[in-house]
């Protein structure tokens, strides 16, 4: 194996670069100038790679296609911009370096490495090498992980190793970039200069591929590191690394603490009075572990990660379309499956199958589908009896009937909902941070180009026959109903004294009559036009895309960060090849993003954070960690209740709030428990929890069932004020053009603030005569007594002495008791300590 360094090659190049220098001497284009011309930026987005190019010079974005770009470089513009018989002379040096005007400025000087190395390539005769020898099979960088003091400097080596089998080091030609400046800043020349405490990530690019390095920066000190004993493996790791940043965690989070934060964690609740008071008398070892499994096996459990799945799968992305499918009837059944599932504790690598697989007729007859759907759509009425069927559906075929749910604009929507993924960037060009190009996202969207998407085609009739009889006699029946309705209306109704129950029994009668007659040509639609099936593929369903850089297809399949196209069979699926994919234990994204995301809703970050963003260019802060939970996940069968058990178990989770002075500074090693805001639901539905009254969301109309809580209604609701809440403060959409989950806003503002405390419909629900606060005024005399129930309502523990003379002076000082008790509450409504998760 050759091992060469590219320091030596240059000084090879200073004596050597002359029109009649070896070829082997000479620089590799595919190897050494398309590194430079990355490494400089020449083809990034802002320069030559943008879609027009600069100044008539255009190079492909971020180098997707050296033997263009070659192209471009030697013949365009009558070769002048080389000049192999006088290379300093050439224009893409002189304009490089500044001799010559150049928008982008001066990049490199004449005595750099990077011009010594073009001058070299230019004068052996700007060659183009062969690619395949110069694939790229490994890109290593020491120290891979370095602990470093204050102060220190030192420097990154990067090898890289082709498919030739020579290896070369490759340092001069990388850029680097390090994500914490506050730790360490990185040099062009790959040197690393340590400026504070903490960890950081360097990410090094040669071409386009990332490699990382990490460096580790003890906190000063040499206090002893206390000891402590984790509860589980996730402790070790997390311990583990605090221990080498000299970091010590905060104690444990007292018993109240614990208790609001885990139920309102797991539920979308808070923990009632009675069941604090219990919790604090229980005097059992255990008791913490007890309350996590009662609280996994509580409704609310399936109700708030019902919320979170259906934000992922934007499960209320629905137009309303001349099939008859519509937000209204669809997201509550859509709902309602996603939460059958989590109630049985499904699997979750079956329930993602049962997603990604799903066709309507579930391998049934015509007759029996038929029936089914004419069933479940006569059940949306009051009370709503077909989100309960349709929760028995073994496929959520609604999954597929969204707006641009299949094909290139689906796959994104897979990518990121399954594996973690944005690969948007990819639909037009080589994503700038990241390591997809155009053909991995189009071979990959070819498994799901054959999915048939609801709407009139033209010609459903002449393509699904067997469905359009059907739908005939459905028809049919609807046009008998309606005749035999208003045959009654017309001989016995006119007859009968209109007074008479007879009267009454007849017109229901009527009524049901041309009700059915009217639903069931709209069922006929749903069935003749929104069918989930596989399509046999033809040769106008191959992914493709058209941007401002032109029109690109593949008719490939490829899973995501392989090398092998796959043959799949017409008749076959490809679905089931990707399903079977997912499930493999080495798969890349399928168990990190969902560990990684159910991290993030505990901790307000993930192990990988933003927690959809898997790449190499964003690396876990605890990969080890990370690794772990995945392999112990698939290990016991994609168990979803046992990966909350055992991140909840974990003193990590457990850990206090309360920052210590040495640890006050950690923003993403789990020193002590990161304050973040309640999501928009819980929020409001702990003001409704708090205050003892609810909110009559006005979704009559459309058969809302009254009991609902905020986090189980499947779409904002007529209630001005519910509305106006779940805005403020950060409800998703749910557009499935929007691959983030940012898109659910988890920031706070002061505008969230003011509609905590201005807005009267709080007041008025603190007030209410039905609510606490006239409830405890009528059942205790003492004010010690009210005071302490209020705490218990609102911010789940009892009040410190302090906080109890001064509630007890105010109540005093109030024109009323009432007054006084109703000012307390609201106060306490208003703190960090109920609007934050602690």
């Amino acid at each position: 194996m050759m091992h060469r360094s590219i320091f030596s090659l240059l000084g090879l190049f200073l004596v050597t670069a002359t029109a009649s220098a070896q070829v082997n001497d000479a620089p590799s284009y595919h190897r050494h100038v398309t590194a430079v011309f990355s490494k400089l930026g020449c083809n990034g987005g802002a320069c030559h790679g943008a879609v027009q190019g600069q100044n008539g010079f255009r190079l492909t974005l971020f180098g997707a296609d050296p033997a263009l770009d070659h192209a471009r470089l030697t013949r365009e513009f009558s070769g002048r911009r080389l000049n192999q018989q006088d290379p300093d002379a050439s224009l893409l040096l002189r304009k490089a370096t500044g001799d010559l005007p150049h928008v982008g400025g001066k990049r490199m000087s004449a005595d750099s490495p990077e011009y010594k190395l073009l001058r070299a390539w230019i004068a052996a005769g700007a060659l183009l090498d062969a690619a395949g020898p110069a694939r790229l099979v490994q890109l290593r960088v020491s120290p891979a992980e370095h602990s470093a003091k204050i102060g220190e400097r030192y420097r990154l080596k990067v090898d890289a190793t082709f498919a030739d089998g020579a290896r070369e080091d490759v340092s001069a030609l990388c850029s680097y970039e390090t994500l914490d400046k506050h730790v360490a800043v990185v040099e062009a020349d790959g040197q690393v200069h340590i400026k504070g405490a903490g960890d950081a990530a360097v990410i090094v690019r040669y071409r386009a591929t990332p490699a990382i390095a990490s460096v580790l920066v003890p906190r000063p000190g040499n206090d002893p590191f206390p000891e402590y004993t984790p509860s589980n493996f996730i402790d070790k790791h997390v311990i583990s690394k605090l221990k080498r940043l000299n970091v010590p965690p905060s104690p444990l989070a007292d018993e109240t603490t614990f208790l609001r934060r885990v139920t309102l964690d797991v539920t979308g609740e808070l923990p009632t009075p009675d069941e604090i008071r219990a919790f604090l008398s229980d005097k059992s070892a255990d008791k913490r572990a007890r309350k996590i499994d009662e609280l996994l096996n509580r409704p609310g459990y399936a109700a708030l990660w019902t919320l979170k799945f259906c934000d992922i799968l934007n499960a209320s992305d629905y137009g309303v379309y001349a099939d008859g499918m519509s937000q209204e009837q669809d997201a509550p059944r859509f709902q309602q499956w996603i939460r059958a599932r989590l109630e049985e504790n499904t699997p979750y690598d079956e329930f993602v199958e049962r997603i990604l697989t799903a066709t309507s007729r579930e391998g049934k007859s015509i007759d029996t589908w038929g029936k089914e759907v004419v069933e479940t759509n006569e059940g949306y009425a009051t009370p709503r009896t077909d989100i309960t069927l349709y929760a028995k559906r073994k496929t959520l075929d609604l999954y597929w009937q969204r707006r641009a749910s299949a094909g290139v604009s689906g796959t994104l929507q897979i990518a990121h909902a399954f594996l973690g993924l944005r690969l948007e960037c990819a639909q037009c060009h080589r994503h700038p941070h990241d390591i997809w190009q155009q053909d991995d996202l189009l071979s990959f969207a070819n498994f799901f180009m054959h999915v048939r998407q609801p709407g009139f085609q033209g010609d459903n009739e002449k393509r699904f026959p067997e469905v359009a009889a059907y739908v005939k006699n459905l028809n049919s029946e609807a046009k008998k109903l309606g005749d035999q309705a208003k045959m009654l209306r017309d001989t016995k109704l006119k007859k009968l004294d209109t007074k008479s129950d007879e009267v009454k029994k007849l017109q229901q009668e009527i009524n049901a009559l041309d009700r059915r007659s009217k639903v069931l040509p709209e069922i006929g639609r749903r069935l003749m036009h929104a069918e989930t099936m596989h399509l046999v593929p033809t040769k106008d369903t191959a992914a493709k895309v058209t941007s401002p850089l032109g029109t690109q297809e593949s008719r490939t399949y490829r899973l995501l960060a392989e090398t092998k196209n796959i043959d799949v069979p017409k008749e076959q699926d490809p679905r089931g090849i990707v399903v079977a994919w997912m499930r493999r234990p080495d798969n890349p994204f399928f168990a990190k993003a969902i560990v990684n995301r159910v991290w993030a809703h505990y901790f307000g970050r993930g192990i990988v954070d933003p927690p959809d963003h898997l790449s190499p260019l964003n690396p876990p802060t605890h990969p080890e960690l990370l690794d772990e939970l995945c392999r112990e996940f698939v290990k016991n069968k994609y168990d979803l209740k046992w990966l909350h058990r055992a991140i909840l178990t974990s003193r990590t989770y457990q850990t206090s709030s309360q920052a210590l002075a040495a640890n006050r500074t950690d923003r993403s090693n789990y020193a002590y428990f990161y304050y973040r805001r309640l999501p928009a639901e819980v929020l409001v539905d702990a003001l409704n929890q708090a205050t003892g009254v609810g909110e009559d969301m006005d979704m009559k109309y459309y058969h809302w069932k009254p009991e609902w809580k905020t986090v189980e209604i499947p779409y904002a609701p007529r209630n001005a004020f519910v509305t106006f809440m779940l805005e403020q403060f950060g409800r998703p959409q749910r557009n499935s053009g929007v691959q983030c989950d940012c898109e659910r806003d988890s920031n706070a503002s002061v505008l969230q603030v003011l509609a905590v405390a201005n807005h009267p419909r709080i007041r008025q629900k603190i007030a209410d005569d039905k609510g606490h606060v006239v409830r405890i005024l009528k059942a205790h005399t003492d004010n010690d007594q009210r005071i302490a129930e209020v705490f218990l309502l609102t911010v789940s523990r009892p009040p410190s002495p302090a906080e109890r003379e001064a509630c007890l002076k105010y109540i005093r000082e109030s024109a009323t008791e009432g007054d006084g008790l109703r000012g307390v509450m609201w106060s306490l409504l208003n703190t960090r300590e109920f609007l934050l998760q602690h």
